[in-house]
């Protein structure tokens, strides 16, 4: 096939800056998690590091850029997404196996806070549902490229991706009621950027939100929560109940508002010292307010703007419809999460167990994450190379490949 003009290559500014970015919300993740769970009767045996939330945080570090930056030299295309036959892809197989994942958590997972989530294999633990929601958000991005017009078929395009969606949603509401909300929104936003008409989404939007009441009343505790919120809103006198129900809220409240402008300094936060569940965890941005004020705080938010500004360059100059919709997703998701998560902290949403990107401790989301994040790097990288290719190699379908307007 005719080879495309060359045109001089561009500096993959986008790309850059979005690795940047990243690496200074991973160090100052690192620093928040080692203050936040530093007890003062606390010893660390570094010899068995290991052991310890905080110092494990500082080793995911490295392990986060090292797969950033191997994910972000690869070609997107060739490791998601397979031209000659698309249900052999290793975004398909992939998927398969983390809806596989997702359905022993159910039966064999530890139980960690009211859900099941973990899946323990000797000394390694993890979480499937974090590897579920980068998967299948790739997976909807790779099938609305691989179809391409075909989506605004009812049949052939929306269905298969709404009934895997909805199947994964599910799977991760059973326990992660927060993750599969994020999940099922973000889905969303993919179909509708891959074609589908509006009333095709009706009908979903229809089903997830019954879905979504079952999910909330068949969990005490997720009721608990949303009573507990709607009182704090109305200023009802709920009595000691529901200041129980609201403690972990008002002590995150309390530490936002402690930090002032500059913070008590850093590690010279209290709130961390017994008073704050999940402080290294859910509610690392409240350490952040605490310790390193309003500053440190507008810092933090300022970070995560940028990652979505670039993330939305990166949508706007790239050639690609498979690389577009991949964009759109990993962006979203993180910038979502994170809202969502700043939301809870502050008290303006029911307390709901969702980290903060690149930030909160952890070791699964981390490197998943990272996973997604150098897909984004590399589809910046890819809208320079793309049009130095043959077509055939641009894109999936036939019909996106004979468009005149490609």
């Amino acid at each position: 096939m005719e080879q495309l003009k060359q045109i001089p290559h561009q500096p993959n500014d986008e790309g850059n800056w979005v690795a940047i970015i990243i690496g200074a919300l991973l160090v100052l993740g690192a620093l928040m998690v080692f203050s936040a769970g530093a007890g003062l009767d606390q010893k660390i045996d570094l010899r068995q590091f290991w052991k310890y939330a905080t110092m494990r945080r500082l080793a995911f570090v490295p392990i986060t850029l090292m797969v950033m930056a191997i994910v972000g030299r690869l070609n997107y295309r060739k490791i998601l997404v397979w031209k000659r036959c698309f249900w052999l892809s290793p975004v398909v197989l992939v998927m398969v196996v983390s809806i596989v994942l997702l359905v022993l958590v159910l039966k064999f997972g530890i139980v960690r806070n009211h859900s099941r989530r973990w899946l323990v294999v000797g000394p390694l633990q993890f979480q499937p549902s974090e590897l579920g929601k980068w998967v299948t958000m790739m997976f909807l991005a790779a099938w609305c490229a691989y179809r391409g017009q075909k989506m605004r078929n009812f049949f052939t395009g929306f269905l298969p991706a709404s009934i895997l969606l909805g199947a994964v949603v599910g799977l991760i509401g059973k326990e992660d009621f927060a993750t599969a909300a994020l999940v099922g929104a973000m889905g969303v936003v993919v179909l509708i950027m891959g074609g589908v008409r509006w009333w095709h989404l009706l009908i979903f939007m229809l089903i997830g939100g019954v879905a979504c009441y079952f999910l909330v009343i068949m969990e005490p505790y997720r009721v608990e929560r949303v009573e507990a919120f709607v009182d704090s809103i109305l200023n009802k006198e709920g009595g000691q109940e529901f200041a129980e129900k609201n403690y972990q809220k008002d002590q995150s409240i309390m530490a936002v508002g402690a930090g002032g402008i500059w913070g008590v300094g850093l590690g010279m936060g209290r709130i961390k010292l017994g008073h704050l569940p999940e402080d290294t965890t859910d509610f690392i941005f409240a350490i952040i307010a605490e310790e390193l004020g309003f500053v440190g705080c507008a810092m933090v938010i300022l970070l995560y703007i940028m990652l979505m500004y670039f993330g939305m360059r990166v949508v706007v100059k790239s050639d690609d419809p498979l690389g577009r919709l991949l964009a759109v997703a990993i962006s979203g998701m993180i910038g979502c999460q994170a809202l969502m998560n700043l939301l809870v902290v502050t008290g303006l949403a029911p307390t709901k167990g969702i980290a903060l990107p690149f930030i909160s401790a952890g070791g699964t989301g981390l490197v998943v994450t990272g996973v997604a994040a150098g897909v984004l790097v590399n589809v910046a990288k890819g809208r320079n190379e793309v049009i130095a290719h043959p077509v055939e190699t641009l894109h999936l379908t036939p019909e996106i490949a004979s468009d005149p307007n490609v």
